[in-house]
């Protein structure tokens, strides 16, 4: 397959994988809200289950931070609830302001670190179907995928410096095609060789959350018949 329909994939994977993190988080506040009024033990379910996910996520936001000496303050890697019990995010890294590109850097950080992690974990969940794990290593190992997946996504607060480095990609890529610039071959060979694994191991990821969010929604229907209430 072409690069450029290769990473053509890998941005529509990354857009699925992030709308299934938002139904999965529906599904289990829903559950929640029909359960006991309040969508808060269901964030914070949802909070304990992915918990090693966001303190990776954190963990990277704050280790690109000081290798940039963007100054660094309080961690948290527990949701921060409102009042009636809303998220409004998992976990979070005090910074500094700093220029643009060091912020674009922090905030991309955790989906850099998933990304590797999730090939990594792909490598072993291939080996352990071919019979070089047993059960419980492979249900450990698809476990960690499901949980890294949901948690690099990049956050709201994470993409706030993301205007000004797409004015900058852009101003590039129109100097690029008025000069009629062009890439060398192997540029394109390594951008398939990179793309072909990570896109095999987010569509097993996209795939493992669909049965997450089927199991979920199996839950909220059977607890909406047995409660008669429904989520509008």
């Amino acid at each position: 397959m072409p690069a450029i329909s290769l990473l053509g994939l890998f941005v529509l994977l990354i857009i699925t994988l992030s709308a299934l993190r938002t139904r999965v988080v529906y599904e289990l506040s829903g559950t929640s809200l029909l359960i006991f009024g309040s969508t808060r033990p269901g964030i914070l379910l949802y909070s304990l289950l992915f918990l090693p996910g966001t303190i990776i996520h954190e963990l990277s936001h704050w280790i690109v931070a000081e290798i940039l000496q963007v100054r660094t303050g309080e961690i948290t890697i527990f949701p921060d609830l409102a009042d009636k019990g809303e998220s409004r995010r998992l976990g979070s890294v005090a910074t500094e302001h700093s220029d643009p590109f060091r912020g674009f850097l922090i905030g991309l950080a955790p989906f850099i670190s998933g990304l590797g992690i999730l090939v990594i974990l792909g490598k072993l969940l291939s080996d352990g179907l071919s019979g070089g794990l047993v059960w419980w290593q492979i249900m450990l190992v698809v476990y960690g995928i499901m949980v890294i997946s949901n948690s690099m996504m990049i956050s709201k607060e994470d993409r706030r410096t993301w205007p000004f480095i797409l004015i900058f990609l852009s101003i590039i890529t129109f100097l690029f095609v008025y000069f009629r610039a062009s890439l060398p071959p192997t540029t394109y060979d390594l951008l398939s060789t990179i793309l072909l694994p990570l896109n095999s191991i987010m569509g097993v990821t996209a795939g493992l959350n669909l049965v997450m969010i089927g199991g979920l929604y199996s839950l909220r229907r059977i607890v909406q018949k047995i409660t008669k209430r429904r989520i509008i």
